[in-house]
């Protein structure tokens, strides 16, 4: 045994290292491939989530106007509010479009809104969701709301409940 380790380890002995050393070498550009790969690929299935919509400002008011116009834009509420809002501005939504937001205390989620989906094309108009106050008062923390897009996050903003 002993004499055909001796001509294995003389063949494979320079060999082994010479070899590892390409493959070290190979391997973080082979890598970045991979992971270029993946970050493209993301980047043109977020194309793909916004396509069809087109949304200005989202923001957190105390109320709503005629059509979703925010009221009273704010990140800070008093826990006696009834209701909390989320507004979107869209400037323009295309038929089968979804939106639902998920809400969150001290980083938890608490609630996901309602899907809702267009029925039609929009132009110019609002979107809101909001958060309702079932108690007697809102629990005092950190609090944001996350806004997804044809199932997909798309804007989060973060708010305060005193």
């Amino acid at each position: 045994m002993s004499s055909m380790s001796l001509p294995f380890n003389r063949m494979w002995g320079r060999k082994v290292p010479a070899l590892l050393l390409a493959l070290l070498m190979i391997l973080p550009l082979a890598g970045c491939g991979l992971f270029g790969g993946a970050a493209r690929e993301r980047e043109e299935s977020n194309e793909a989530i916004a396509e069809g919509v087109d949304l200005g400002d989202v923001v957190m008011a105390e109320g709503i106007g005629q059509d979703n116009e925010p009221i009273n834009e704010t990140d800070s509420f008093d826990s006696s509010q009834d209701y909390i809002y989320l507004v979107v501005e869209a400037n323009r939504i295309e038929e089968g479009s979804t939106f639902y937001a998920r809400w969150y205390r001290d980083g938890e989620p608490i609630e996901d809104s309602s899907e809702i989906t267009a029925d039609r094309d929009y132009e110019d108009t609002y979107i809101e969701f909001h958060l309702e106050n079932l108690q007697d008062r809102f629990e005092e923390g950190d609090y944001s709301v996350e806004l997804f897009v044809n199932g997909n996050p798309m804007e989060t903003v973060e708010f305060t409940i005193e």
